[in-house]
């Protein structure tokens, strides 16, 4: 039997430590890849599920005020009055509070609030003050998760089509300048017509 030298076998044992402090070293730099790789497709997956979950809320905003105005316009206004919408019911009724969505493992958290609009004297929306548009709102849909980042997304909403007012009434004769903020029977000016006669009709007089 072959006896190998001391030396020999002292370089065996060299040669497999060498080996497996670069197997080492491949492990960890690949570690240090793939780990951040991975928790960065994690927060993009967040963003994209946020983004669509704010998304769906502000369209059902949308269709709820097409479906009838005041629900959304009677709601208390300004930042601290949070809002989400409950499917259960036909048109979706406003519930006060943030709604929670879980979706895979992450609770995501969203809520809508709203402002009235004014427009100066050109009939451009400003951002304060100005001449109140009752027919005009400004959602803020707000989203997120739980220790990640809050998102929001703005648009306004304008009552039209079914949502008009159908007046039955002009008894109460000229004197509303400006848009009405409530409902009452009376216009703003009048120049030669009767509207007093028949309810609900204004008649030119020649």
């Amino acid at each position: 039997m072959r006896k190998f030298p001391c030396s020999e076998k002292g370089q065996s044992l060299v040669e497999i430590l060498i080996a497996l402090a670069v197997g080492s070293i491949f492990i960890i730099g690949a570690t240090s890849i793939i780990i951040p790789s991975l928790r960065s497709n994690a927060q993009a997956n967040r963003i994209q599920v946020g983004a669509a979950i704010g998304k769906e809320l502000l369209e059902n905003v949308r269709v709820s005020s097409e479906a009838d105005w005041r629900i959304i316009y009677d709601l208390n206004k300004g930042q601290s009055n949070r809002y989400h919408l409950t499917t259960s019911t036909s048109p979706f009724a406003a519930v006060a509070g943030e709604e929670t969505i879980a979706v895979s493992t992450t609770t995501y958290t969203r809520y809508f609030y709203i402002n009235n609009v004014g427009r100066d004297a050109s009939g451009n929306i400003i951002s304060t003050g100005g001449v109140d548009d009752p027919s005009t709102q400004k959602i803020t849909v707000v989203y997120g998760w739980q220790n990640g980042t809050t998102s929001s997304i703005q648009t306004y909403l304008t009552r039209f089509m079914n949502n008009a007012f159908s007046q039955t009434d002009w008894s109460g004769g000229p004197g509303q300048d400006g848009p009405a903020s409530t409902v009452n029977n009376q216009f703003s000016t009048s120049s030669q017509i009767n509207y007093s006669t028949t309810t609900g009709s204004i008649v030119i007089q020649f």
